[in-house]
C-alpha cells in the first residue's frame, strides 16, 4: 500500500490559448505545490501524451510562474482552498548568436530598417556602417570629426533603390546619407546644436528627425531629400580628424532645424518618435518628457528619477521603458500615473544603456548594460527570460532586427546579432 504523506498540495486547472492538439482537460488535478515550471510541463506533457515532450511556460494571474508553485500562491495570497489556475504558453528558446561583425571602436548607436534590411551602426572611429541582418559591412558613412553617437534610418531615395539613413555625432551636427549597395554619400549636413549630440531617431515615416543633446536641446530637422542644387553647408566646427573617415562628399546641402524644444536640464540622453504626433525624451536631469511634435510642446513629465540613459516607447502596450545611472530598469504607464515601476531591481549591474521593445511582442523588452551584460526580459516577470551573449566591455546598444532578430553594440567593438524563434501568442 503506497505510503500517505502530508506534502503540500493545491487542485490545478490547466487552460491555454494554443491550438487545439495542445489543449487538455480543464479539470481540476490535484498536484504538490513544490511543482516549478519543469514539473508542471512534465504533467501537460503527460497529459497530453506529447511525443517529443514540448516546453511550456505557465501564468498564474497574469504572472510568469518563476520559483514553485506554491511561492507563488502564498505571494499572491491563494490559499489553495479553491482550484488555482495556470494558463500554460510556449517556452521561448534561448536565442541563438549569429555571425555578428567586429569595427574599429566603440559601437554606440543601433537603428533598424523596418522592413528587417539593413542595420546601421554608429561608431566612436567617427563613422557609421550598414550592415546585413548578419552584422557584415555592407558600407561606410565616413564624414564626421568625433564619434557618432545617434543613427536613424529616413524615407528611401525618390525612385526607389537607395536607402537613406541619418547620423549625429559629439561634433556638433546631424548629417543625412544616401546609400546605394556598397557606397554611400553625405547628403546635407545640420549644425545647430552648441555641444556635442548625444542622440537621434526618427518619426515612423522617416520624415523628419529629432536629435538630443549636451546643450539639454532637442532640434527637430526635415528627413526629406534635399532639393537639387540646394546651398552647401558651411563647414563643421574644426576638431581633429578621424584617418578613418577621410571620404567625404564635397558641398553637402545645409540641414536647418525646424524647431528647437527646450525643457531638460541637462544632457539629453535619449528620444523616441513612435507615433506622427508624439515624441518623447529623457536625460541626465531624471525628466522624461512627451511632447506634441505638431505643436511643439511638451504634454506631460515624469519626474524624479535618476539620470536617465536610455528611453524605449512600446505601441502595443503604450508602455515607456527607461535605463537609469543606479542600475534599475523602470517601466512607467503615463496613462495611470506619473509614477515609474522599478521593473526587475537590480537588473544589472551598472549603468542601463539600451532598452527596446519588441514592435511584435507586447511583453519582449531588451536592455543592456556597463556591466557588459544584454537581457531579454517578459514584463510578465521581475527576472529575465535569457540572458544574450555578452559583451567583454561596456554593452552600449539595443535593438530589435525584424521579427526574430536582436542585436546589440558594444564598447569591445563588437556587434553582436542573434537569432530567436517566438512562439504563438
Amino acid at each position: 500500500m503506497a505510503a500517505v504523506t502530508d506534502e503540500p498540495s493545491a487542485n490545478v486547472r490547466f487552460t491555454t490559448r494554443l491550438e487545439p492538439s495542445l489543449r487538455v482537460t480543464e479539470a481540476p488535478i490535484q498536484l504538490p505545490v513544490r511543482l516549478t515550471r519543469y514539473g508542471l510541463s512534465e504533467v501537460v506533457n503527460h497529459l497530453l501524451g506529447a511525443a517529443p515532450p514540448r516546453p511550456f511556460d505557465f501564468l498564474l494571474q497574469g504572472e510568469l510562474l518563476r520559483g514553485s508553485l506554491g511561492k507563488a500562491m502564498a505571494r499572491l495570497a491563494l490559499s489553495g482552498e479553491e482550484a488555482v489556475t495556470l494558463e500554460y504558453i510556449e517556452l521561448l528558446a534561448p536565442p541563438q548568436p549569429q555571425a555578428g561583425a567586429a569595427h574599429d571602436d566603440w559601437v554606440a548607436a543601433l537603428a533598424s530598417q523596418p522592413d528587417g534590411g539593413l542595420l546601421l551602426t554608429g561608431c566612436y572611429d567617427h563613422a557609421a556602417y550598414a550592415c546585413d541582418a548578419a552584422g557584415r559591412r555592407v558600407a561606410t558613412l565616413a564624414g564626421h570629426d568625433a564619434p557618432v553617437k545617434g543613427v536613424a534610418w529616413l524615407q528611401p531615395a525618390a525612385g526607389g533603390g537607395a536607402a537613406r539613413a541619418a547620423t549625429a555625432s559629439k561634433d556638433h551636427t546631424v548629417r543625412t546619407w544616401r546609400v546605394d549597395g556598397e557606397t554611400s554619400a553625405c547628403e546635407s549636413i545640420g549644425s545647430g546644436h552648441d555641444d556635442a549630440v548625444e542622440c537621434l531617431c526618427a518619426n515612423p515615416a522617416g520624415s523628419r528627425l529629432c536629435s538630443g543633446g549636451w546643450d539639454g536641446q532637442l532640434l527637430l530637422w526635415s528627413g526629406a531629400e534635399p532639393a537639387p542644387g540646394a546651398a552647401p553647408a558651411a563647414p563643421p566646427p574644426a576638431a581633429k580628424r578621424s584617418r578613418k573617415a577621410a571620404a567625404v562628399v564635397e558641398a553637402p546641402a545645409e540641414l536647418s532645424a525646424v524647431a528647437r524644444l527646450t525643457g531638460h536640464h541637462d544632457c539629453v540622453a535619449a528620444v523616441c518618435w513612435p507615433t506622427a504626433t508624439m515624441l518623447y525624451s529623457a536625460g541626465w536631469d531624471g525628466a522624461v518628457k512627451a511632447w506634441d511634435a505638431g505643436a511643439e510642446a511638451c504634454t506631460t513629465t515624469l519626474p524624479g528619477q535618476k539620470a536617465v540613459a536610455s528611453l524605449s516607447v512600446s505601441l502595443l502596450s503604450a508602455l515607456i521603458a527607461t535605463g537609469h545611472a543606479d542600475h534599475n530598469l523602470r517601466v512607467w504607464d503615463a496613462r495611470l500615473d506619473k509614477t515609474a515601476l522599478a521593473f526587475g531591481p537590480a537588473a544589472h549591474k551598472g549603468w542601463v544603456t539600451g532598452v527596446a521593445w519588441s514592435a511584435h511582442r507586447a511583453e519582449l523588452l531588451l536592455s543592456s548594460c556597463h556591466d557588459g551584460s544584454v537581457k531579454l526580459w517578459d514584463t510578465r516577470s521581475t527576472v529575465p527570460l535569457h540572458e544574450l551573449p555578452p559583451h567583454s566591455d561596456k554593452a552600449l546598444c539595443v535593438a530589435w532586427h525584424g521579427v526574430e532578430h536582436v542585436a546589440s553594440g558594444g564598447a569591445d567593438g563588437q556587434l553582436k546579432v542573434s537569432s530567436l524563434r517566438l512562439p504563438s501568442a
